[in-house]
């Protein structure tokens, strides 16, 4: 067998027939050398013989056992020190392949530009892709199925254990991967279905589940911030310098609503909204119309408000905070460090 171009880390905690369906469907859909790492995080009962003999039926397989649970996190860090491949790939093991060649796929787009450092797959089979492109940026990957990069692992380092059992640490190692200039994608074409949290259901009441849910998340916007909602309403032709305003804003997180009829530039990320102005509205008396209408209701969506319009800036200014004139030819920094203020202060 050819040598192994990507590990498979797998963490497992009871859950024999989801277990079985995964591992199933990866040696069905897998066409390119692998090797599976499988962490036993203390399961009970004939999940344990399965995976004992599943070792012994496949050459390509590691073994771990935990004598308890130690948690989704640190489970995939034992699989990350095991790991020599230029790539990983960390899944839960309730997660079903359904592409034929998904990790050849996955392999295919993270190859395609050098600072792509994580890729997922589709989770859902009836979300409408947004790209002609075979990937479309992303603002994290989900940890149920991610493909990363060893340079990434070699320049961040593995998933943050202060995130416990689990929840928000993918988000986490996605922020620093960005952070360090790579890029988080999404492949259009490969489909892997994930059964949400069948695991932490069974280990927590649901009561506990969603307390630790809550807490990673208070953990991670002190951290880093939090995800706002950000309009710009433009009234002037773009240049490459904006888009790349709009790129570092939904890179960092930001869901970014762009109120103009500008070219997009070839410019696109799940993040970057465009918002087209009503059919009646020319680009003329846009402003004057957004300045009439944007009632407090209307833009309270919005955690800030930038405009190139120093008028429209005044108008705006008197019906709800935080809206502010820039020059996109000037004001990069300004607006980033405005948003990441403003994200890092208004916590909920």
């Amino acid at each position: 067998m050819p040598d192994a171009q990507c590990d498979i880390i797998i963490p497992v905690y009871n859950k024999l027939e989801l277990t079985k369906n995964c591992l199933e469907s990866i040696q069905a859909n897998t066409t390119a050398p692998y090797r599976l790492i499988l962490i036993d995080n203390g399961s009970k009962g004939e999940i344990k013989g399965f995976l004992e003999d599943f070792k012994r039926s496949n050459g390509n397989v590691i073994l771990v056992r935990n004598d308890e649970n130690l948690g989704w996190v640190k489970a995939v860090n034992q699989g990350i020190k095991l790991s020599s491949t230029p790539y990983i790939c960390v899944m839960n093991n309730d997660t079903v392949v359904h592409t034929k060649g998904w990790l050849s796929k996955l392999l295919a787009v993270a190859a395609t530009e050098p600072d792509i450092g994580l890729v997922n797959p589709r989770f859902e089979v009836k979300v409408r892709q947004r790209s002609d492109k075979p990937y479309i940026e992303v603002d994290f990957c989900r940890g149920y199925c991610i493909l990363v990069k060893r340079e990434v692992l070699e320049k961040i380092g593995g998933l943050d254990e202060g995130y416990g059992l689990g929840y928000y640490d993918d988000d986490d190692f996605s922020v620093r991967a960005l952070r360090a200039h790579f890029k988080c994608v999404r492949a259009n074409d490969v489909y892997v279905e994930h059964l949400r949290d069948s695991t932490f259901k069974d280990i927590f009441a649901e009561a506990e589940r969603l307390e630790l849910h809550e807490k990673n998340k208070a953990l991670f916007y002190k951290k880093w911030g939090r995800r706002l909602n950000v309009a710009f309403v433009m009234t002037k032709a773009r240049d490459r310098r904006f888009f790349d305003i709009l790129l570092s804003l939904a890179r960092r997180q930001h869901i970014v609503y762009v109120w103009n009829g500008a070219a997009r530039a070839g410019l696109e990320h799940i993040n970057i909204r465009y918002k087209k102005w009503p059919g009646l509205v020319t680009a003329v008396i846009a402003p004057f119309f957004l300045g009439l209408n944007w009632t407090k209701q209307k833009t309270k969506r919005y955690a800030a408000v930038f405009t190139d319009d120093a008028v429209l800036c005044q108008v705006l200014s008197k019906v709800r905070p935080k809206v502010y004139y820039f020059n996109a030819d000037k004001d990069e920094c300004r607006v980033v460090d405005i948003i990441d203020a403003i994200a890092k202060t208004d916590q909920p």
